[in-house]
């Protein structure tokens, strides 16, 4: 995948540090992504009295830092991302410019590709989220069930989709697509037959995310058969188009 400009902080006109507002991602911006996650984990937090909480493409780790203020020591919080700069001392940094506490840092594991097995025990984790990076998984069907797969017997993971981007030409709408043969496969439709898996669509956008549940073993039966570098056709396009071919 061809890496865009991506800044990552600058220095205002009084020194101030402004930091990448999409590299952000806080609790507010993330129920129009993906719902109000604060009160599905106030929802376990009823059956366990501590929960193990993982977020994919952290950025800055802010959904973190707020979840972590909100519940305190009920919560142990990890988050990864992909590239080696958004690290833990990014994060320490960010963290306390911001005002948290040194307490409530999240752990951040860099160089984690999401399309690949990830670097966790299984039933590692209660509470699994994603938002604003789906689109730049390059296997998002290994994604989805690597992240079954680490979910704990109670576990719930919230998964924004961006399976779509009307920004885009109309050949390279769909980010995620199944074929069976010559016939293409609704995704949404596709997903909706796996019982552990909801989908609901994001507020203000026109792409949807996953609300699933733990199953012993998820197997999407899909094989990945191509993916396109939409970035590398243009800057004004984001992500990768994956195409799959049902098993």
């Amino acid at each position: 995948m061809t890496k865009k400009n991506y800044w990552i902080k600058k220095k205002g006109k009084k020194g101030e540090i402004i930091w990448r507002k999409g590299r952000a991602q806080g609790l507010e911006g993330a129920k129009g992504r993906i719902g109000n996650i604060s009160e599905q984990i106030k929802e376990l937090l009823k059956k366990k009295k501590k929960i193990k909480i993982l977020e994919v493409g952290t950025g800055f780790g802010r959904a973190l830092l707020e979840l972590k203020q909100i519940y305190g020591e009920r919560i142990e919080v990890t988050g990864t991302n992909y590239e080696k700069e958004w690290n833990q001392k990014l994060t320490n940094e960010y963290s306390l410019d911001q005002g948290f506490q040194k307490r409530e840092i999240p752990k951040v594991i860099t160089n984690v590709d999401a399309g690949k097995k990830l670097p966790f025990k299984k039933d590692a984790f209660d509470f699994i989220f994603c938002q604003a990076t789906m689109q730049y998984i390059l296997d998002r069907s290994l994604f989805i069930e690597e992240v079954n797969r680490l979910l704990t017997k109670e576990g719930l993971a919230v998964l924004e989709l961006q399976e779509i981007r009307k920004d885009h030409p109309p050949e390279y709408y769909n980010l995620f697509e199944i074929w069976n043969d010559t016939k293409q496969i609704n995704v949404l439709s596709y997903l909706k037959k796996f019982k552990n898996i909801k989908i609901k669509k994001s507020r203000g956008r026109y792409w949807h995310y996953l609300i699933m549940k733990k199953v012993k073993k998820l197997d999407l039966k899909l094989k990945l058969n191509a993916v396109i570098d939409v970035e590398a056709i243009s800057e004004k396009f984001w992500g990768s188009k994956l195409v799959y071919m049902l098993k």
